[in-house]
């Protein structure tokens, strides 16, 4: 009698109230983003104790160690990233997202440690594993798109023809994957941004003409939130620097950008288009 006159009425509020109780602190986090304080978003996503919330975790502290940190603990944000997107990919294998921060993760250690250590590493062959996964889950998302062009590129202007032989990647499978990844989402200058890096990386007339013309479309789109105006800003700052000729400027971006070995392509002449 207790049980049906109390106990099953706070059974009830309890069923009804859970995920809303558990939602606050993914729309905390959200919001934390979408202001810019990726750190406060990670701890608030780190929190839910879900695929959802360290899949999130993972994107904030991307976007700290990409935007914000310097040095050493921008890297440690990658590694955490890398963190906690395996822990989002543990608690849902189908997680699209955990597999797609868990590929870009890679990517920035990669360029951090350079080219030979990243393969020594495994990064390489483990970061296109999860791009494959993702893409399987979500063939039409920008991102995965996006990911797979960056895993080419950035291949073939760091290893040549080593890379394409060791891993399968093509210059012209990374620029089709790219253009389908715009394609998709035109505005989106963070792909953008992305891509024109590898362009420039390239060398040659036709990678910046083609680098300019994507970022230019990229900033068409007004910015929606801050880790958007972030991207936005780096656009145009590109853009500007390609349009004025400017390779002091265009130098400075790569080498803060790029690995050491994809940065001095930036004003050379060769292109194989």
């Amino acid at each position: 009698m207790c049980f049906s006159r109390v106990g099953l009425p706070l059974m009830v509020m309890l069923l009804v109230a859970s995920p809303a109780l558990a939602a606050e602190p993914l729309d905390a986090a959200r919001q934390a983003f979408a202001q810019g304080d990726f750190r406060r978003a990670a701890t608030l996503a780190h929190e839910m104790g879900a695929a959802e919330g360290e899949a999130l975790a993972a994107r904030a502290e991307l976007a700290e160690g990409d935007f914000v940190a310097q040095g050493e603990a921008s890297h440690e944000d990658f590694r955490q990233a890398v963190k906690s997107a395996r822990a989002a990919i543990l608690l849902d294998p189908r997680n699209v997202e955990g597999h797609l921060y868990l590929a870009l993760a890679l990517g920035f250690l990669g360029r951090i440690e350079g080219s030979v250590a990243a393969h020594f590493s495994g990064y390489a062959e483990e970061a296109r594993q999860h791009i494959d996964k993702a893409l399987e889950l979500a063939p039409t998302d920008p991102w995965a798109n996006a990911l797979l062009g960056g895993w080419n590129l950035e291949i073939v202007n760091d290893g040549g023809v080593f890379g394409e032989v060791l891993y399968g990647a093509s210059r012209d499978k990374g620029i089709a994957a790219y253009n389908y990844a715009l394609a998709l989402d035109p505005g989106n200058a963070a792909i953008a941004y992305q891509y024109a890096l590898q362009l420039v990386a390239m060398g040659g007339a036709w990678p910046r003409a083609e680098a300019y013309q994507v970022l230019k479309t990229s900033i068409r789109t007004d910015p929606m939130d801050a880790f958007q105006r972030l991207a936005w800003r780096r656009a145009e700052r590109m853009m500007l620097a390609l349009e004025s000729h400017d390779d002091r400027a265009l130098q400075a971006i790569m080498k803060d950008q790029m690995s050491p070995l994809a940065a001095p392509a930036a004003t050379t002449g060769k292109s194989s288009r």
